[in-house]
């Protein structure tokens, strides 16, 4: 029976590792594109691959008793907005990777081992999901930062010195400015 999968650059043959002098090493490009559904885009919260973003994949291959392990990096570069600019921040994430192939693959332990190939696919993934930031994402500059974030004017009603004076607060707030709250 031979292994279906619909991204030939993410198999492995297994013939290169029967081989006098097995060829062990795997290194290849592929777009971000090739690792996601059409309706779920690689993403963690905000953070997000772009569909033509290279993932550069570098592996070494090993057979052992029972299976093949696969050890190596896989990186990317992904994007996102900051949480107070609302700027582009780019980022890279490496994923150092350390996994099993088997026959019979454990769940969440292993990988399955195709009869010709090793899909790699599956493993990619998870480890590029696995490396992207989880949490808040800024700025490397805080200043900058800061000064990029955008503002809006709010003049205070209260006496004629507020009037005159304008703050600048953070439009994300603006609709918390509408509120108004009894006394008690």
């Amino acid at each position: 029976m031979r292994d279906a999968s619909p991204h030939p650059e993410l198999r492995f043959p297994l013939e290169r590792l029967q081989r006098l002098d097995p060829i062990r090493k795997w290194k290849v490009e592929v777009r971000a594109s090739l690792l996601q559904d059409l309706d779920s885009p690689l993403q963690v919260g905000d953070i997000s691959l772009p569909p033509d973003e290279v993932v550069l994949v570098d592996l070494l291959i090993d057979p052992i008793r029972g299976g093949v392990a696969v050890n190596g990096k896989v990186s990317v570069n992904w994007n996102a907005e900051c949480s107070r600019c609302l700027r582009q921040v780019d980022g890279c994430a490496v994923a150092e990777v350390e996994e099993l192939f088997e026959e019979h693959p454990r769940e969440g332990e292993s990988y399955k081992l195709g009869e010709e190939f090793i899909d790699l696919e599956p493993m990619i993934r998870d480890a590029v999901l696995l490396e992207l930031p989880v949490g808040v994402i800024r700025c490397a500059a805080p200043e900058e930062c800061l000064a990029a974030a955008p503002a809006y004017q709010t003049s205070d009603n209260n006496s004629d010195e507020d009037q005159d004076r304008k703050e600048s607060k953070d439009p994300r707030w603006a609709a918390l400015d509408d509120l108004t709250f009894e006394d008690e």
